[in-house]
């Protein structure tokens, strides 16, 4: 049995009775079995405006970004207005894209269907909208094409679809956008057990201050944060892969180990929690021995885990020797990863 897809549908026109919802259903209706499609609004998104961002950003855009996250697909039905898209279909990607590196639509797979009731079918808002996904980084479907000319004929008075071309389009679509969908959402090479492993090899290599590893590792998506042992929490992917770096400089060798007291996975996030048991040489320092206590998330992205949390502190525990934290020549602390 097919894994489920979560498809959000987007509709570019604000009226009820518009004939791009009405499509919108009909795909609904004809989709495989597989996918769970459903409309979600954009008719109550306040126009993007950064300022909002730094005083109260809307509630609407909050509730809105939150639920494109869980997408794993996006399929745009749309009208042309003047030779492209609606302004409310613009919005929406304007607040979906915001604020900057925490895009909801980056990597996410889409679909363009486009209606009128002319002749044209709406074929400057398709392009105008495809041009789009090239700054959002989303991977579009490039056949098959879907302009629905004359749209309004197809449909019957109970807004069922009477022409049997448009029903075999639309079921056509559908099919080739799931096909489309899995084959641009990797599919998980292992498991997180068996990624926990790999984490422990990068954490051998961090003691002899190799960051590499590490960084290969670290989303380069927000939200990201760090809260080291002592010290000022870190908040954004690019500062925290930064701080990383930075801490690994000041290792010269040593040993770690991951005590892992409990690790679980759920769709994208995964997260283990328990000991990081290490013996390092910080600077031209002595060899420290510590305890540190630690829980890391993990996101699924790019094809595999992302660290985008961690929290370490000091363990409080007798056996191995603990400290709090390394700390170097200058007396200011470190973390071990």
């Amino acid at each position: 049995m097919k894994q489920s897809l979560n498809v959000v549908v987007l509709v570019g026109s604000l009226r009820a009775a518009s004939l791009s919802r009405k499509v919108a259903r009909a795909l609904m209706q004809r989709a495989p079995a597989s996918l769970a499609c459903e409309i979600v609004e954009i008719g109550n998104l306040p126009l993007y405006n950064e300022d909002l961002e730094q005083s109260a950003t809307p509630a609407a855009w909050t509730e809105f970004r939150a639920r494109m996250r869980k997408a794993d697909a996006v399929l745009f039905v749309t009208p042309e207005y003047n030779r492209s898209i609606p302004g409310g279909l613009k919005n929406a990607l304007d607040v979906g894209s915001r604020p900057a590196k925490a895009s909801v639509f980056d990597g996410v797979p889409a679909g363009v269907v486009s209606v009128t009731p002319y002749r044209l079918g709406a074929f400057g808002a398709n392009h105008a909208l495809r041009q789009t996904f090239v700054f959002l980084n989303m991977p579009v479907m490039q056949q098959p094409e879907a302009y629905l000319g004359q749209a309004a004929d197809a449909f019957g008075p109970d807004d069922s679809v009477q022409d049997a071309e448009v029903s075999r389009l639309l079921e056509k679509f559908m099919r080739a956008f799931e096909v489309w969908i899995r084959a641009v959402k990797t599919t998980k090479p292992h498991d997180f057990a068996a990624f926990m492993q790999e984490r422990r090899a990068v954490a051998a290599a961090y003691v002899h201050g190799d960051a590499a590893p590490l960084s290969a590792i670290v989303s380069r998506r927000d939200p990201a944060t760090f809260l080291p042992p002592g010290g000022e929490p870190v908040a954004g992917a690019d500062n925290v892969t930064a701080r990383y770096a930075k801490d690994a400089q000041r290792f010269q060798g040593g040993t770690t180990e991951l005590e892992v007291l409990h690790c679980d996975d759920s769709g994208d996030l995964a997260f283990w929690t328990g000991l990081q048991h290490a013996s390092v040489q910080v600077g031209n320092g002595e060899p420290t021995t510590m305890t540190l206590r630690v829980t890391e998330i993990f996101r699924f992205e790019d094809g595999d885990y992302k660290l985008v949390h961690r929290h370490a502190d000091g363990a409080g525990r007798s056996s191995p020797p603990t400290a709090p934290a390394a700390a170097d020549r200058r007396g200011s602390r470190v973390n071990v990863l």
